[in-house]
């Protein structure tokens, strides 16, 4: 493990940071619900035309981390110049908080949020082509209406993105995600439901008004097969697993349990850790997906605890597994980042490699798992290091570390893990990281950019939402030179996708539900646009706002859609 010594670039001076504490002591500000009448549970209310389902092209954006392999590398027609004229071209509200990356495919937006619903938008203007109204699990919390809100909650119902799966012989064309514990398959035409099932953390009946289990983690479809995680949130008598559905069905094909008593053992332990919220990594010339998981006893010893799995496919066997420590520090030290993986050009799994919660960056060897290098850059600890996905461009490894070793709960701070040590700090710098993916030698960092999102590169640039302050950065990808920041109305916590002309993103947070909602950057605030891409129609009702440039600092109107 190396500790890199970085060529520092300049911090973000356009946007304040706000201090540590603003995640709770900022307002508690209530749900609201969109103005149109909820929909029944699972149905979809349709306001406009239903889009044609689309096959995905290289400028799309169809699941969370643009692909299989969690590259976070798309494409986009924005230079470094024009990032600099960034503006809203839309904005559509929602009643809660939007942390899923949006999924974009063809002319249609699809992500779900925090106040229960689900939503496809118009590309171009922001109009609801069609919304759902999920099953409400109320033992997550935020959830709708909830007074106070609990802005300790690292999440409400979605915080899965969509997969775009598109149709094949009599099935449609779907988007696949989840909603609490419940794996939904939509219609990705019109909203209706395909298939859903559920995926409680408890055994028995279902007890939505208390289960907090989530499927936090965002699906990956391979072999027929949708892969997820499954986090059960620290509660009593549950446990966490990885599961394959069957994408005709939803049905569980085989489950691997990742809280079970002893090396070798199948049973559930059900001591309410070993959750799972990471996103399935594919290694198709392996037959391996490779998650990380976590351990809410902050021990490390659990057998799948704080590590890296890879299983096969085909039976859900354990391929592999890296643990990074030889002792077990009590530090809250998840792999929660998703891996990200590089192909060749003959389909090869080149590059595997993933960032944890300790503030290391590790790359594997695909087939084994076997250390290549390791790259320290931060201390870590409960909501820092790498809580949000880094991106890999072929040459680089690019991400950003959270806040640091700070952990607000119900009961008051967390107290750090290593007072001994000085580089454990609620507030760790520095903050944005490259690295050569060939040797783990960091090439830039840059400071007080504290970020949960995951980072987007594209165009020889990187995107990323901050933590602490209601905007985004732009720097050079080669360099770290800040090309831009971004006000928002409020925080990006979902990241970007890059999607020809526009900067697409979710907003709200745990501490605000103020300003939520999805909105569309591009330069000068014109039409958002693909290359090669003709125009939609315009003949639908519009559900969306245009927001103002001098409403940029002042958040959003609440109008619904």
């Amino acid at each position: 493990m190396r500790l890199g010594v970085p060529g520092r670039v300049r911090p973000v001076r356009a946007l304040v940071l706000a201090p540590v504490l603003t995640l709770v002591v900022l307002s508690s500000a209530t749900a609201w619900a969109p103005g149109t009448a909820a929909a029944a549970a699972g149905v979809p209310a349709s306001t406009a035309p239903a889009s044609t389902a689309a096959q995905p092209s290289p400028w799309d954006w169809p699941s969370f981390g643009h692909d299989a392999q969690h590259t976070f590398h798309g494409r986009t027609t924005l230079t470094p110049a024009s990032v600099q004229t960034l503006r809203a071209a839309w904005f559509f509200p929602t009643g809660d908080a939007v942390t899923a990356q949006p999924t974009v495919v063809g002319d249609t937006v699809y992500v779900g949020s925090w106040d229960d619903y689900f939503y496809a938008l118009n590309f171009r203007t922001g109009a609801v082509r069609w919304k759902v109204r999920l099953k409400s699990q109320d033992g997550i919390t935020p959830y709708p209406g909830q007074v106070p809100r609990d802005v300790t909650s690292d999440g409400g119902l979605v915080t899965s993105s969509a997969w775009y799966q598109p149709a094949s012989g009599n099935r449609p064309a779907l988007v696949i995600f989840a909603g609490g514990y419940t794996l939904y398959a939509l219609d990705a035409r019109s909203g209706a439901v395909y298939w859903e099932h559920d995926y409680p953390g408890t055994p028995g009946p279902l007890h939505p008004s208390t289960d907090s289990t989530r499927i936090f983690s965002s699906p990956v479809v391979a072999d027929g097969r949708v892969l997820f995680g499954v986090d059960e949130d620290g509660q009593p008598g549950s446990a966490g697993r990885v599961v394959a559905a069957s994408l005709a069905t939803g049905d569980p094909v085989w489950q691997f349990q990742t809280d079970v008593a002893r090396p070798g053992s199948t049973a559930a332990l059900y001591d309410s850790c070993g959750s799972i919220w990471s996103s399935g990594t594919v290694l198709p010339d392996l037959g391996l997906v490779v998650f990380g998981t976590a351990d809410c006893q902050f021990l490390g010893n659990a057998p799948y605890a704080d590590s890296v799995i890879a299983l096969r496919i085909g039976s859900g066997t354990l391929a592999w597994r890296f643990h990074p420590l030889a002792t077990f520090p009590a530090c809250d030290y998840d792999f929660g980042a998703s891996a990200n993986a590089g192909l060749g050009a003959g389909g090869q799994t080149v590059f595997l490699g993933e960032g944890s919660k300790n503030g290391t960056y590790y790359s594997l060897d695909p087939a084994t798992g076997r250390l290549r290098w390791s790259t320290n850059v931060v201390f870590g600890g409960s909501s820092g290091g790498f809580i949000g996905n880094t991106a890999y461009d072929g040459r680089l490894v690019l991400g950003a570390t959270g806040l640091g070793d700070f952990l607000p709960t119900k009961s008051g701070l967390r107290p750090v893990c290593d007072p001994s040590n000085p580089r454990d700090q609620a507030n760790e710098n520095p903050t944005d990281h490259a690295f050569d993916a060939a040797t783990g030698k960091v090439v830039w960092q840059a400071d007080d950019a504290y970020s949960f999102s995951a980072v987007t590169v594209a165009g020889g640039m990187y995107f990323d939402g901050l933590a602490l302050a209601r905007g985004i950065v732009v720097r050079a990808a080669a360099t770290g030179k800040l090309l831009t920041d971004v006000a928002l109305p409020a925080f990006d916590w979902s990241g970007i996708a890059t999607v020809g002309n526009a900067v697409v993103l979710g907003l709200g947070s745990s501490a605000d539900a103020a300003g939520s909602g999805v909105e569309v950057l591009t330069p000068g605030g014109t039409t958002p646009s693909v290359p090669g891409q003709a125009a939609g129609s315009s003949g639908e009702r519009t559900g969306s706002l245009k927001r103002a440039a001098s409403s940029k600092q002042g958040g959003a109107s609440k109008r619904s859609g």
